[in-house]
């Protein structure tokens, strides 16, 4: 597959995935919005403060820093937990819609910057992981998007283990640990 191509479905995903965690996450009830799988884990409303933090404090200013600074200078690190210092009091509806909205506006920005192959080559640096490049890091936020959608439905289905009986069997979800 072409980069052009490539690039196309990463927008895509980047595109349909909060509005996919959002529609799964609004409108829970309190004990699943709650719901973790276990001591250490996220529940779906600190995930969803994790997304719309990583909207703002990581994905757009790391691409503007490769395509200012290349791998000259590193990224910030991020904080994971930024999102439940800053939007630790806002309601669920807020946080959904806050994350669609930032959505809409990096992607706005990625199509505006319009990144080619030759961007998308382009070097930066990570503060642990060392040099990579656009590309990675665009595919990692389709992944991060794809990997808490996942964790957030994972989680929710979890809470059904003990509920569905010996169908529990043919539900890997159920199974795994």
């Amino acid at each position: 597959m072409d980069k052009e191509q490539w690039y196309s479905q990463c927008l895509a995903l980047l595109e349909s995935t909060p509005q996919a965690i959002v529609t799964l996450v609004v409108d829970l009830p309190p004990a699943l919005l709650q719901a973790t799988d276990g001591q250490g884990t996220w529940n779906p409303r600190q995930v969803l403060e994790h997304l719309v933090w990583a909207e703002v404090d990581d994905w757009i200013p790391r691409v503007r820093l490769i395509l200012e600074q290349q791998d000259r200078v590193a990224f910030t690190p991020f904080d994971r937990e930024g999102g439940a210092k800053r939007y630790g009091d806002w309601s669920v509806d807020g946080l959904g819609a806050e994350f669609l909205r930032l959505r809409a506006e990096s992607l706005a920005t990625l199509r505006a910057l319009n990144c080619g192959p030759e961007q998308l080559r382009l070097a930066g640096r990570h503060p642990s992981l060392g040099v990579v490049n656009m590309a990675q890091l665009i595919a990692s936020w389709v992944a991060h998007d794809l990997a808490h959608l996942d964790q957030i439905a994972r989680t929710l289905a979890r809470q059904y283990t003990a509920d569905v009986g010996p169908w529990r069997d043919f539900m890997k979800v159920l199974r795994e640990g």
